[in-house]
């Protein structure tokens, strides 16, 4: 069963696929849901933020600010909110049952980034790597 309402807006929601791997975008904010692994495997993807990711990150920023519980739309779970790491701009939303993930209009580009050779992670690599 696809889900099929957007839990930050309450708009329907699209089935789009990218190499292979359907993920289902709100027609109205264009916020991403990704089952389990779906973004992992999609930020390897060449391209697939600019596929993927084609809200208005000012959007996905004031949706981002809502604070009540918000639902899973693949199996109603209340959903944790979790921030990135490496980029403390990102705030998401994890299903704790079904482990599907939310990114707000904006934030899978942002999520993809960190990931390349610029990122922060590759950065630290570099420091740790001059030291030893």
């Amino acid at each position: 069963m696809n889900p099929t309402t957007c839990p930050k807006c309450g708009g329907s929601l699209e089935q789009v696929i990218c190499a292979g791997i359907e993920v289902d975008r709100c027609l109205y904010c264009k916020g991403i849901w990704f089952d389990s692994l779906e973004a992992e495997k999609l930020k390897a993807v060449k391209g697939s933020e600019h596929f993927l990711d084609i809200g208005d990150p000012a959007t996905g920023s004031q949706l981002d600010k809502i604070t009540e519980d918000i639902n899973c739309p693949r199996c109603n779970a209340k959903m944790t909110r979790m921030v990135d790491i490496d980029q403390h701009c990102i705030w998401y939303e994890k299903c704790p049952a079904c482990n599907g993930v939310w990114f707000d209009a904006g934030e899978f580009k942002n999520f993809k980034h960190n990931f390349n050779r610029e990122g922060i992670l590759n950065q630290a690599w570099k420091v740790f790597r001059r030291k030893s």
